[in-house]
């Protein structure tokens, strides 16, 4: 898939979801969580993780009635969001997901037994087209929620004088 018709997809996907708007970090999160029909735990990720080189993971453990999205830690609210919003374009994906071994899993999070860890996924590579899609999805989700404030605060975006 080339980069428009990845583009496209992921707006028929986020389409699809019919979200709340206008849209806010916090309304997607509720959003996804009822469309998960379990709690979504977001936290920044461990140093254990961060050395493992997991700048985001999703982890569902069996028997759980929540869900985890651990992103890398960054001071800017920008940026962390865009990992939690990549993190949700895998669960919209959830179809299509790729699964980590269960001993990577445990690796990065002892404390979740080993014989519990259902799936994670972690961002490894941009090259992949799994990954290209929940990032370009997560672009979507940004997209939709920049476009949302402005609106919201300023009236329509016009772009002028400003960095879109």
């Amino acid at each position: 898939m080339d980069h428009d018709e990845r583009r496209e997809r992921a707006s028929e996907l986020v389409a699809a979801l019919k979200l709340p708007r206008p849209l806010t970090a916090e309304l997607l999160h509720r959003h996804m969580e009822g469309l998960r029909h379990k709690r979504i735990v977001i936290r920044a990720a461990s140093a254990r993780m961060m050395e493992s080189g997991v700048c985001g993971l999703w982890i569902a453990v069996d028997g759980e009635d929540f869900e985890r999205i651990h992103y890398a830690p960054t001071e800017s609210a920008v940026h962390r969001q865009q990992f939690i919003n990549h993190e949700f374009g895998h669960m919209i994906l959830d179809g299509e997901k790729v699964l980590l071994p269960a001993e990577r899993v445990a690796l990065l999070a002892p404390l979740i037994p080993y014989d519990a860890i259902v799936h994670a996924l972690a961002r490894s590579s941009f090259t992949e087209e799994q990954e290209a899609l929940a990032e370009a999805i997560g672009d979507c989700l940004a997209l939709t929620m920049l476009t949302d404030s402005t609106d919201v605060r300023r009236g329509p975006q016009t772009g002028f004088g400003r960095v879109l």
